[in-house]
C-alpha cells in the first residue's frame, strides 16, 4: 500500500476528533491534531508500531484569508489588449484552380477573381473578418481606406 493513503488507526483518531468536536456546523478546536505517522513506503505500519504505539506528527489548523475581487484600473476596456499583436490580412478575392493549372503559371500568367476590379476588399483579422475598404496608393506603395467596419452575423472566413 502506497504512504499517500492513510492508515486505519489515522483514519480512526480522524473520526474521533470529529465526533468528539461535534460535525453540526460546530468549529472544530485550533490545537494541534496528532496523526500517526504514516508508514515509508515499501514498509507496512505494524512493522513501524512500538510498544507505545505508532509515531505521532503534529497536524495544525491553517486559515485563510476570504478572496476578495481584484480592482484593476481598465479593466473593462480595451487597454489591456493594445501590446497583443494580430495578423491582417486584405482579401482581394479569390479563384479556384487545378494543381496542373498552378504549376502551369509563369511570369504575367493573370487569375481571373471572384471580384470585379474597383470592388471593396474585405480586411480578415486573425482569419475574421473585420472591416471592408477600398485600396489605395500613397508614395507608390499599397494602402487600405476603411469605407465600413464590422460583418455582424458572418462566420470565420475561410482560409485558402
Amino acid at each position: 500500500m502506497s504512504s499517500s493513503f492513510l492508515s486505519q488507526a489515522e483514519i480512526e483518531v480522524l473520526l474521533s476528533r470529529l465526533n468528539s468536536a461535534g460535525i453540526g456546523g460546530e468549529e472544530l478546536p485550533a490545537e494541534p491534531v496528532s496523526l500517526p505517522e504514516a508508514a515509508p513506503p515499501g514498509t507496512t505500519a505494524h512493522k513501524t508500531e512500538g510498544k507505545q504505539g505508532p509515531a505521532r506528527r503534529e497536524v495544525e489548523r491553517v486559515s485563510f484569508p476570504e478572496l476578495q475581487e481584484a480592482r484593476t484600473a481598465g479593466k473593462n476596456s480595451l487597454e489591456l489588449f493594445y501590446d497583443t499583436p494580430v495578423t491582417l490580412v486584405l482579401e482581394l478575392g479569390s479563384a479556384e484552380l487545378k494543381v496542373g493549372e498552378v504549376l502551369a503559371l509563369q511570369k504575367n500568367s493573370i487569375i481571373k477573381l471572384d471580384r470585379l476590379a474597383g470592388e471593396n476588399v474585405t480586411m480578415l483579422v486573425n482569419g475574421y473578418p473585420l472591416a471592408s475598404g477600398e485600396v489605395v496608393v500613397i508614395n507608390e506603395n499599397f494602402g487600405f481606406r476603411v469605407t465600413a467596419v464590422g460583418f455582424p452575423g458572418r462566420a470565420k472566413a475561410e482560409k485558402g
